[in-house]
């Protein structure tokens, strides 16, 4: 039997298609992790997370993050927000969703936390610090390579 340029132009639409099916299959299987389970609810919550980053911004040097990239990350408030502060300190690792850790903000009479990292995965973590003091809410982000 011979071949003809039709046998070709119909192997090669058919390669295609199995191709494209094979890999329609695949990326079906793939695990969907989104950012935030409820992405809807916290996109409207946005102006509110806004002006919290401001007023944190307001702060200036009186607030910060900062790590040794090893095992602690150090956390500043103001010292007269420290007594009546209440918040959270958010561990976000994009890579794996499981691994993210939510730890209660407790800073000391100065306004200091230090949070001990040696026993977590070692990589990109993206620290998000909220509060809320005097009736106002603050918010923090820092991006820490953990090495």
């Amino acid at each position: 039997m011979r071949l003809n340029w039709g046998t070709g132009v119909a192997a090669a639409y058919l390669l295609f298609a199995i191709a494209t099916g094979g890999f329609a299959a695949f990326a079906m299987s793939r695990p969907v992790l989104l950012v935030s389970p409820d992405y809807y609810a916290d996109s409207l919550r946005e102006d509110q997370h806004l002006a919290a980053r401001r007023n944190a911004l307001a702060l200036g040097g009186a607030a910060g993050l900062t790590s040794n990239g090893r095992d602690c990350i150090d956390i500043v408030i103001p010292a007269d927000q420290a007594a009546g502060a209440a918040g959270s300190i958010t561990l976000y690792r994009a890579s794996d969703p499981a691994a993210d850790q939510m730890i209660a903000l407790s800073p000391d009479g100065t306004g200091r936390q230090v949070l001990a990292v040696g026993e977590i995965a070692r990589g990109t973590w993206l620290v998000q610090v909220r509060w809320s003091a005097a009736g106002r809410d603050y918010y923090l982000e820092k991006l820490v390579n953990l090495k």
